[in-house]
């Protein structure tokens, strides 16, 4: 069944539930159950954000070690996909060709640009010849992410030799000089049950605006927090689709990228975990992206996360679970699964609890409005303690990191943020229940 079909099957299920319920049960008893719910999965992030930040005091797993120079370099292919990115494939592709290793090639993939993009790939693949090749997905197998770099995919096993890694990089992305060699050296050190390592991803425009500011916290706590945490807690660190080294028979085996995938990562990684397979992330290594700049393209950007991310989660929820490795992960992951919706529960809890303990509200034989409305002021706090760690542990470990002033402010532009949430999440779902599950490019500032 696809998954617009299916999501419209239990969401039509859902509220005929609902429509029967509210008809033998009464009212209170339906509100009672709402803000158990909400209680409960507003607790949750507090629980979460807790516990990942002292999971990060933890050592990872293993250290990237070194990696013979030279003919005994494994084999790294590069692919870079690439629709109308006249504005900064070049940069890209440049900070890829002068990295400190040499058994490497570099795939520039045109999806189908309109504009001078082929042009600027066909320019770096004669001055590199031998290291930089070009990829032109025709028009019935592209117009996608996971779409084109499948077809590249297709044509290394049928042209090339095949690579020991393949690193997936954005085409707005900057990396540092040492990240294949390092990345490499934390594969080469790992076991086969590891499919990939993630590397780092920080705002190269960071400090060009509101919005931009904002992100890059998000950015910090989501990286140094939630997925390091997870790292160094369960050897779970997630796939983010950029800045990541790939085991090229792994990912053969579960069958490349899913295309009709709104997020194809996170699909990779609930299908990578489900078969076995993890994910390690490694700090060290960062990529430099170019963060949106306007509050309308931050909801059009994370509309089509949320819709992804929902899809995964209605297709590999319980799947997923059952692959954990214990209570502890399952309840990170469940909550990494539904962290597009976490914002929406919060709001609505302030929303009812503070309205029921202002007005007086309906009398309840168990819920406790002014309680519920306490923890989920707390649950912010933690979450603010969150950024700040992760602010500080980010200047501490590269002297990077947001003005402190702008950390303080938090609480002032919190909201705002936390109602662009509900805004992108609903739209999300409903861009899912209709069935839209085709790729939207981020528009660049550069």
């Amino acid at each position: 069944m696809r998954p617009s079909l299916k999501f419209q099957s239990v969401l039509y299920l859902y509220i005929l539930l609902l429509a029967g319920l509210s008809l033998l049960i009464p009212v209170p008893y339906i509100l009672e159950a709402v803000l158990f719910f909400l209680f409960v999965m507003v607790s949750s992030g507090l629980v979460f954000y807790t516990l990942l930040i002292f999971a990060t005091q933890r050592d990872y797993p293993a250290r990237p070690k070194p990696v013979p120079r030279g003919f005994f370099e494994p084999t790294v292919y590069v692919l870079i996909p690439a629709h109308n990115e006249e504005a900064v494939i070049e940069k890209t592709a440049r900070s890829v060709l002068n990295q400190d290793y040499s058994n490497f090639k570099v795939f520039l993939i045109n999806d189908n640009s309109t504009d001078r993009t082929l042009e600027v790939m066909k320019k770096i693949e004669s001055a590199w010849r031998g290291k930089a090749v070009v990829i032109n997905v025709p028009s019935h197998r592209g117009r996608s992410k996971p779409r084109a770099l499948n077809y590249t995919l297709e044509v290394i096993e049928a042209a090339f030799k095949w690579p020991d890694y393949i690193f997936i990089l954005d085409a707005d992305y900057l990396l540092g000089p040492d990240a294949l060699r390092t990345l490499v050296g934390i594969m080469e050190s790992a076991p086969n049950y590891v499919i990939g390592v993630q590397g780092n991803v920080r705002p190269r425009n960071w400090n060009r605006n509101f919005i931009t500011r904002f992100i890059t916290l998000e950015r910090l706590v989501g990286f140094n927090v939630a997925i390091e945490g997870d790292m160094k807690l369960n050897e779970n660190g997630k796939y983010g689709g950029t800045v990541a080294l790939l085991r090229f028979s792994h990912l053969l085996r579960l069958g490349k990228f899913r295309e009709d995938s709104v997020t194809e990562d996170t699909d990779l990684w609930a299908r990578a975990l489900i078969e076995g397979y993890r994910f390690w992330y490694y700090h060290g290594v960062t990529g430099w992206e170019e963060a949106v700049e306007t509050m309308k393209d931050y909801i059009k950007q994370r509309s089509r996360w949320a819709q992804g991310h929902l899809q995964v989660m209605l297709e590999y929820y319980w799947p997923v679970l059952r692959s954990c490795s214990g209570l502890t992960e399952a309840f990170i992951e469940h909550f990494y699964m539904m962290s597009y919706l976490v914002p929406v529960f919060w709001f609505l809890s302030v929303l009812l609890n503070g309205y029921l303990v202002l007005s007086g509200g309906v009398p309840l034989a168990l819920a406790r409005p002014r309680l519920f409305l306490v923890i989920s002021v707390l649950a912010f706090l933690v979450f603010w303690v969150s950024v700040a760690y992760s602010n500080w542990l980010e200047k501490r470990r590269t002297g990077f990191g947001v003005q402190w002033w702008f950390v303080g402010a938090y609480p002032a532009y919190f909201l705002l943020f936390v109602l662009a949430g509900v805004v992108y999440t609903m739209r999300g779902l409903l861009r899912l229940l209709a069935g839209r599950l085709h790729w939207e490019k981020t528009r660049r500032f550069t």
